[in-house]
């Protein structure tokens, strides 16, 4: 797989006040841990940062002070836009250990039960898989043309690349197509007024109004 290299500095001031400003800079705080090593916070520069995530790489190569470090890409939070990121987690990673990570599912083709009229649920956007981390793929693709309406695709019907591993529910489902959901009118005839019921008034008051 394709290793993204960048270029980081070590963060040594923390709190929020500092973060805000260096991400109005342009760079992104971010953490980098495992392999029983001390936790390192850096620094990003956002537009490098953002143009290897385009990329869809996982693998990162991070160096600083003549100083490199072999990690993939954990985490990634954003704004609630989902625009701006916030913070990014790295994990250190060796090349021979098996590493467990998500991996987009792209879909592709043309539904045979979306062209019968039925509806496409992509219920599952990533999967999460184990293998080497020169073995992650960018995506998984699934063909979904002979996907009929009432068909499902599940975690375990999902082709991996030979070494890979997925985790999770094997019955989980990925993508399936259903009928459409139909609108039930009520008949007219069903449709009725309320029944206006008026309060009567005990017999013993109507007697006494009677009499006077």
């Amino acid at each position: 797989m394709e290793t993204q290299q960048l270029q980081v500095k070590i963060r040594k001031d923390t709190g929020s006040l500092k973060a805000r400003k260096n991400r109005k800079s342009g760079l992104i705080p971010a953490i980098l841990y495992g392999h029983k090593q001390e936790n390192l916070k850096l620094l990003l520069n956002e537009n490098e940062f953002a143009k290897a995530l385009d990329t869809e790489v996982k693998m990162v190569n991070l160096t600083w002070n003549g100083t490199e470090e072999i990690a993939i890409i954990k985490d990634v939070q954003f704004d609630t836009f989902g625009k701006k990121i916030l913070h990014v987690d790295f994990v250190r990673i060796a090349l021979t250990e098996r590493v467990t990570t998500h991996v987009p599912i792209v879909l592709y083709g043309t539904s045979q039960g979306v062209k019968a009229g039925g509806i496409l649920d992509h219920a599952m956007k990533e999967i999460e898989i184990e293998c080497l981390p020169t073995e992650i793929p960018k995506n998984i693709r699934i063909n979904i043309s002979e996907l009929a309406i009432g068909n499902t695709v599940h975690i375990s019907d999902i082709e991996l690349p030979a070494n890979a591993k997925a985790l999770g529910n094997p019955d989980a489902i990925v993508v399936s197509v259903h009928f459409a959901a139909e609108e039930k009118e009520t008949p007219e005839e069903l449709v009725t007024e309320p029944e206006i019921i008026s309060a009567r008034k005990p017999e013993k008051e109507e007697e006494a109004e009677n009499k006077d």
